[in-house]
């Protein structure tokens, strides 16, 4: 059965389809962001891994551990998620978001900086300033039909991209000499609002994913959805504020609301459905997250490992498992796996693996594990790319807008 992927409630107004004489691949928001992520989530990996490989790398503005960092955050993932949400906020507010040149403006806006910054163009302060634009305008744009529909339980979304989209200014301001020493916290700090973000599209749609492919909707705990957010955003203040034992308490205290909340949504029939369990495995990461990251400042280690556990499994794997559901449902097809999907989520599922537990276990092997992580992540992508590259090109199959 097809669906659309996003609320039990959807909201559909003459106002809020999208042109149907618009050229499809700018429709809806989740086609060109999603289309651009998933190529560049290619390109990203094979540029680091040559360079952490051979020891080359074009310099221009960035060093390759910061570019690496940089664009896991603020291009792979803030794409997948501008794509989400332009999407997502208009089936929830009924209002429009940018479609048909709006959108491409956007994308560009997303784009151009991916692109500058391997080639000396523009001074750094002009290169700073078009790429810490995009998510400001991506909270304006998103944030405009929340306000005007009064959805109060949505609020924080925008907030959250504002957060985000400091800690990109932060990491710029050091890059430039006007800070020092907050490209590490801020790139950390953004990774956990990405997780925030995470936290709040799941609660929506993982309940919901689970009715439409199973028949059966978990039973919310009350408690645990209102502090699965607060949770994590007092993880981010206390990375903010620098306490370890702050740091420890409060992502032991989440790692057990969101363990909670996680087996509140399990069912063994989720074990059948890789479009299900894809989600599942993502935001089970999350939670190792949050412990790996505790146990790592209890033992004075680098917090590496925790950072992968969330940025290749989390979000790598959560935002995946969205874009092929998303892309399906949003296309009017049915939502099954398509060939070789599966194949691509159990190799993110490796590349997770080896790149957070192996290193643990066997310190030694770091560079190997890299080696094969990267490898692995590359040829998912590339198949996700492959199968739905047409699919986020092509018109509806039925005939539908959007």
């Amino acid at each position: 059965m097809a669906d659309s992927g996003f609320t039990k409630l959807q909201i559909t107004t003459e106002e809020s389809k999208p042109e149907t004489k618009t050229w499809a691949p700018l429709a809806l928001g989740f086609r060109p962001f999603f289309l651009l992520g998933i190529w560049f989530a290619v390109l990203l990996m094979l540029a680091s891994l040559g360079g952490f490989a051979t020891g080359i790398w074009h310099y221009n503005y960035f060093d390759l551990p910061l570019w690496h960092a940089h664009e896991m955050v603020f291009g792979y993932a803030v794409a997948v998620i501008a794509g989400f949400l332009l999407t997502s906020v208009r089936n929830w507010t009924g209002l429009p978001t940018p479609s048909g040149a709006s959108l491409l403006l956007l994308a560009l806006l997303w784009l151009a900086p991916r692109l500058l910054s391997a080639v000396p163009f523009l001074p750094g302060v002009g290169f700073a300033l078009l790429d810490i634009l995009f998510i400001p305008v991506l909270a304006i744009v998103i944030g405009i039909p929340i306000l005007k529909s009064k959805q109060a339980n949505n609020y924080p979304i925008p907030v959250l991209l504002i957060v985000l989209g400091m800690c990109n200014a932060a990491m710029h301001l050091e890059v430039l000499g006007f800070l020092d020493a907050v490209s590490s916290p801020a790139s950390q700090l953004a990774v956990v609002i990405i997780i925030a973000l995470i936290v709040v599209i799941a609660g929506r749609v993982v309940p919901f994913f689970m009715q439409r492919s199973i028949g059966t909707r978990p039973t919310a705990n009350k408690l645990i959805e209102k502090l699965a957010l607060p949770s994590v955003l007092l993880v981010a203040a206390t990375i903010a504020i620098g306490n370890p034992w702050l740091i420890i308490i409060v992502s032991l205290l989440a790692a057990a609301i969101h363990g909670l909340r996680l087996i509140s949504w399990f069912d063994r029939a989720v074990l059948k459905e890789p479009m299900l369990w894809i989600l599942h495995v993502g935001y089970a990461w999350l939670v190792a997250g949050f412990m790996i990251y505790a146990f790592a400042v209890l033992m004075d280690l680098p917090t590496m490992h925790a950072i992968h556990a969330w940025t290749l499994g989390g979000i790598g794997m959560f935002t995946l498992g969205m874009m092929t559901r998303v892309a399906l449902g949003h296309t009017g097809r049915t939502i099954q796996a398509l060939a070789w999907i599966p194949v691509a989520f159990v190799l993110m599922f490796i590349a997770t693996l080896m790149r957070v537990i192996l290193p643990i276990i066997k310190p030694e092997l770091l560079d190997m594990s890299v080696h094969i992580s990267a490898t692995c992540w590359i040829i998912a992508f590339i198949i996700v790319g492959i199968r739905y590259s047409s699919i986020l090109m092509r018109a509806r199959v039925d005939g539908k807008p959007g």
